[in-house]
């Protein structure tokens, strides 16, 4: 990512810290739920019963979000232009996926809070990187 001319170091900013270290928070904590799952199932952990293939779809997103969080807050920690990208496209998935999930329990409101964050925070900011 490089800087533009006369605009302050976006990757140099405490908000720049706070958006990676949410996105790895939640990458981890999508991992860890779906590993607690593997043994009983996901759907141990919802207030409403669900079908065996709702269960799966949820235990797979899980995994995926989880994964690709991950990835993605590496990428953007590391300052590569496809971590900013990644960033994005991992938080506007893991709106849709709690939109769903919201339909299930809605506890799953509490996984908008990073997305909405990162996008936020992503879309004032983009104005002062530009694509390498």
């Amino acid at each position: 990512m490089e800087k533009k001319e006369g605009s302050r170091d976006l990757l140099g900013t405490k908000g720049y810290a706070f958006v990676v270290g949410l996105n790895f928070l939640q990458s981890i904590g999508r991992l860890l739920f779906a590993l607690m799952g593997l043994n009983g199932g996901i759907d141990q952990f919802l207030d409403v019963p669900v079908s065996i293939t709702t269960a799966q779809a949820l235990h797979v997103m899980f995994f995926f979000l989880g994964i690709m969080g991950f990835v993605a807050a590496i990428g953007f920690w590391r300052k590569k232009m496809w971590g900013f990208w990644a960033i994005l496209l991992v938080s506007v998935m893991t709106i849709a996926f709690d939109i769903w999930g919201f339909t299930i329990q809605e506890t799953a409101a509490l996984g908008f809070i990073v997305p909405i964050i990162s996008l936020v925070y992503l879309i004032s900011q983009r104005s002062h990187i530009t694509i390498a």
